[in-house]
């Protein structure tokens, strides 16, 4: 026999007339048995199928809309009853709830609607059962099948020894320790390994034992009279007559399994296990296990310890395993009496076109897995989110006049924030019902636009510089104001020779009338004032290539530093490129500067050089300092359960940025950091419109001072003070910080600073991998957060890899919606 018609042999086991000799029309036809035709009255008088296939249907519709029917979705909404006072009783109320109107089942422990976690459950539960079933049958039938077709020999001998062992073990206890053998929190594969390794024993022994009955009948020896193979004959023959009994007995095997199921969870072992928490203070507290995910089992698990003083907790999931059970086992109870009365035939179970209905209802059992849990619906929630409703907060607010926070375009920039949490349903969070943190910070403000420009000998400008963007000025020390045009001297110093300079190292340096050129990390920080005790007019430092490196300082960061001391002079950092620029008026480079034959002066571990052909402007003009008023806008979103109400989220993005200088230029900010605040303000609209309620109270934090030297942010995080005025019973701590930056323009890869917390970090690697996208923690890939660095609690730092824009070009149209969503 060909290979082709083989296949065919065992996909289509009815015997093909065509092929056999001497055919007669009609020879082959049997006229149709009048008493063997299946009939209603067969089913309607048929009571165990009738209320079997009635609850199976229920149970199988439940399985498919059973989330759309609950008045809840426990995934998304956390807790949904909070301890608090009756305002008309004035009786404390506090989960569990009775069942009532709005609970027509009431609540569990936790506040949860119970009749919503069934519904919810229904699917996890049922799916469960249906897999280890399915595989349980198969093991049954495949081992039971090899070991009663060769009665007596090894295989058959080893199977069914290996039986009797397994069956020599209660079931339940077997059960449990294979789960956490293979660890519990693995979820439904490890259910599904467990409690088949256990369950098929018993189907393999039936199996085996019809096979050896069926092994003897005529029409197997007559089939292998005429030459059949043994697997031809268990398809063509054995396999027909089993599935009768096969079909049977996958609705009793469910109902067994249900039961184990039902009874694993009253000793506390349910799917995914739940997580384990902490209740009340470390010395009288209790470790309590939280169910992630609504499953009868886990509501069993969960509801038992109730059962004397809140019944109503342990009924509803108790009576669906009931129920359940019932079904499926008089549903096989009536399709064996059904099948007892009339010879039907299960052959179209072989046929070709069943592997179509196996692919539909594989797939359809796929779907059903892939959105069981909370992930799929976090999933569906994230995928909501619009990436050009983001882009429409991004546009407003990088039209805000850069959004310096000593500028009205920063003032502007709170209050639409404010408006938006508002409109959100976010609660003030900070004192007096407002959302407006006012900071007050020791500030200075530029009252012209600074200059640094090259000029020639006859004092014209031969190459003018971009404040903010090549250079910019700083007033710790003696920095300040001041207008300086004079001869550039450079001062140089040998690695490692000066690690504490003193006023005598310095003797014999003259400075006067000069503005002295240094290099970040050559020249001790300190020598900025020796320098001007030298004479020194201004000084250019040489800073880095990042973008903050040349970031004009207009704040007194620290309250004990040293700023804008008297006297002042005019102290730039300038780029290196710009450097270089200066430094070509005289034919010389960075690099030429340390040559040892054209030295002016020389000293231990110094030495200088004039450049009297390089002539370099420096003005700024500053006011006096004084006290401004920073605002943070602060949103509030509680928590929902009781048991995490001291452990806040904070979501986190400065807003600010720097705004326009006195000449007009404008840095828009549209990607440092507008962008992160439109996150921060989608996911706020996203959770009110998909009624998100965190179990965690969440704050929505849209700092004002990310553009200075020191926001404050750290300081305000750390303090368990800064959270007194929320309106929650429990002492707050922030469990996790996101900070958002960078969030609309860069690279393919997402930036996770590498100082980010382990166990955030790492849950958004895994985040990161489902959606396709590449994590990356160099430590260059973008310029680090100044202050969040020093705080302790978990803490991460998100943006896109090569999102660096410099000032001016940091425009709206940079940003990409799709990246906004991506992030």
């Amino acid at each position: 026999m060909s290979i082709k018609h083989r296949l065919k042999s065992i996909l289509d086991p009815r015997v093909d007339l065509d092929r056999l000799p001497h055919r007669d029309e009609g020879e082959w036809e049997t006229p149709a048995m009048g008493g063997s035709r299946l009939r209603p009255q067969h089913i309607l008088t048929n009571f165990p199928l009738m209320l079997g296939g009635a609850i199976v249907l229920g149970l199988f519709l439940l399985v498919l809309f059973g989330p759309m029917w609950a008045p809840i979705n426990p995934y998304i909404a956390g807790q949904h009853v909070t301890a608090h006072v009756d305002p008309v009783s004035g009786e404390w109320i506090q989960p569990p709830l009775a069942p009532s109107r709005q609970y027509p089942l009431g609540t569990d422990q936790w506040g949860n609607d119970i009749l919503s976690m069934l519904m919810y459950g229904a699917r996890n539960t049922l799916i469960a059962g249906a897999f280890i079933t399915m595989v349980r049958i198969l093991l049954g039938l495949i081992l039971g099948s090899l070991a009663g077709w060769h009665e007596g020999s090894t295989l058959d001998r080893f199977i069914m020894s290996f039986s009797g062992i397994s069956m020599s073990v209660p079931v339940l206890i077997s059960s449990m320790i294979l789960i956490y053998a293979l660890d519990i929190r693995r979820g439904l594969p490890v259910f599904i390994i467990a409690l088949s390794v256990v369950g098929w024993t018993e189907t393999a022994q039936y199996i085996r034992s019809e096979l050896l009955v069926i092994r003897k009948m005529p029409y197997i020896e007559g089939a292998e009279a005429v030459g059949s193979g043994g697997m031809g004959i268990i398809v063509r023959h054995a396999l027909p007559n089993l599935l009768p009994q096969l079909l049977v007995l996958l609705f009793l095997e469910f109902g067994a399994v249900l039961m184990i199921v039902g009874e694993l969870a009253f000793i506390g072992v349910f799917i995914g296990g739940g997580s384990r928490i902490a209740i009340g203070d470390e010395i009288a507290g209790a470790q309590v296990t939280l169910a992630e995910v609504p499953e009868w089992g886990a509501m069993l698990a969960e509801g038992y310890r109730w059962l004397m003083s809140k019944p109503f907790i342990v009924f509803p999931p108790a009576m669906a395993f009931f129920t359940a059970v019932v079904g499926f086992n008089t549903f096989g109870e009536g399709l064996r009496r059904l099948m007892d009365k009339l010879p039907i035939n299960t052959s179209f179970l072989l046929r070709k076109r069943m592997i179509l209905v196996i692919v539909m209802i594989s797939a359809a059992t796929v779907y059903i897995i892939s959105n069981t849990g909370p992930a799929p619906w976090f999933a569906k929630m994230a995928q909501a989110f619009a990436g050009d409703e983001a882009l429409v907060h991004t546009q407003a607010l990088s039209e805000m006049e850069g959004r310096s926070v000593i500028q009205p375009g920063g003032q502007a920039a709170a209050a639409y924030i404010s408006q938006k949490f508002q409109e959100y349903g976010l609660t003030p969070g900070w004192r007096h019902q407002e959302f407006v943190y006012p900071m007050e910070l020791n500030m200075t403000r530029l009252l012209s636009q600074p200059e640094l420009s090259l000029l020639d000998s006859d004092g014209n400008v031969l190459q003018g510089f971009t404040h903010q963007l090549d250079f910019g000025f700083t007033i710790e020390g003696h920095g300040g104001g001041g207008m300086v045009e004079l001869p550039l001297t450079f001062v140089g110093f040998d690695s490692g020779a000066l690690t504490e300079p003193s006023w005598e190292a310095f003797q014999g340096l003259d400075l006067r009338d000069r503005i002295v050129l240094l290099i970040s990390g050559n020249a001790p920080q300190e020598f900025a004032a020796e320098a001007l005790i030298r004479g020194a007019k201004g000084i250019l430092w040489v800073a880095g290539d990042g973008r903050d490196d040349v970031r004009s300082g207009l704040q007194f960061a620290d309250p004990e530093g040293d700023y804008m001391r008297q006297p002042r002079i005019p102290i730039f950092r300038i780029r290196p490129g710009a450097a270089e620029l200066i430094l070509s008026a005289a034919d010389l480079s960075l690099a030429d500067l340390f040559r040892d034959d054209v030295q002016s002066q020389r000293g231990p571990g110094w030495s200088s050089r004039d450049l009297d052909q390089i002539t370099v402007r420096m003005s700024l003009e500053l006011a006096e300092p004084e006290i401004q008023q920073v605002p943070t806008v602060l949103g509030y979103l509680p928590g929902s359960d009781l048991n995490l109400d001291g452990e806040l989220v904070v979501i986190f993005a400065y807003y600010d940025g720097l705004g326009r200088d006195p000449d007009g230029t404008l840095f828009p900010a549209a990607n440092h950091n507008a962008s992160g605040i439109s996150i921060l303000l989608e996911t706020a609209r996203l959770w009110q419109e998909q009624d998100l309620e965190p179990r965690r109270p969440v704050l929505f934090a849209a700092w004002g001072g990310g553009a200075l030297d020191n926001s404050g942010a750290s300081a305000f995080l750390s303090n368990p003070n800064s959270y007194r005025h929320l309106p929650t019973t429990e002492q707050l701590r922030p469990a996790a910080v996101f900070q958002l930056d960078n969030a609309g323009a860069g690279g393919d890869e997402i930036y996770i600073h590498p100082s980010s917390s382990e166990r955030l970090t790492q849950l958004l690697h895994d985040t990161a991998g489902e959606l396709n996208l590449v994590t990356t923690q160099v430590e260059e890939s973008a310029t680090a957060p100044r202050d969040l660095l020093q705080i302790r609690e978990p803490w991460i730092y998100l943006s896109w890899a090569e999102a660096e824009l410099l000032p001016q070009q940091d425009s709206i149209e940079k940003i990409d919606p799709d990246k906004l969503r991506a992030m």
